[in-house]
């Protein structure tokens, strides 16, 4: 990751930064920083283990890719609920079963985001999701 994206520490100044760099003709910088604004963001929660770390970074890469897709910034409202709700990870194992969550996947691929999918996170800590029966 470039340094001048690695100094950002506030999501929103990596949106910021992601616009510009596209307006001056860098994409690969804005993607650079659309990825450094779902890790800061993530980082903002508590969690309990690295399972639950990269989950939160899935939801908000998945957050990523619903804005990209439609054009405009869009949270992921309905899994949020499910996160408070059933917790982080069975919320991951539900979206994995929705059907709209693999919709996301070329969105997520355009972004440089695909190593943040739900299945990627499933993919990665098999042991948790077995004991959820994903």
């Amino acid at each position: 990751m470039d340094e001048m994206v690695l100094r950002i520490n506030d999501p929103e100044l990596c949106y910021v930064f992601a616009r510009n760099a596209r307006r001056k003709g860098r994409p690969e910088l804005a993607l650079q920083a659309y990825r450094r604004a779902v890790e800061l963001r993530a980082e903002q929660h508590d969690v309990e283990c690295e399972a639950e770390r990269r989950a939160l970074r899935a939801i908000y890469a998945y957050e990523e890719a619903l804005s990209h897709h439609k054009g405009k910034r869009t949270r992921a409202t309905g899994t949020w609920q499910m996160v408070r709700r059933y917790g982080i990870l069975p919320t991951i194992c539900r979206r994995l079963r929705a059907r709209d969550s693999e919709d996301m996947l070329p969105a997520l691929r355009e972004l440089g985001l695909d190593d943040y999918s739900f299945q990627a996170v499933r993919e990665a800590f098999p042991e948790r999701f077995a004991q959820s029966a994903c």
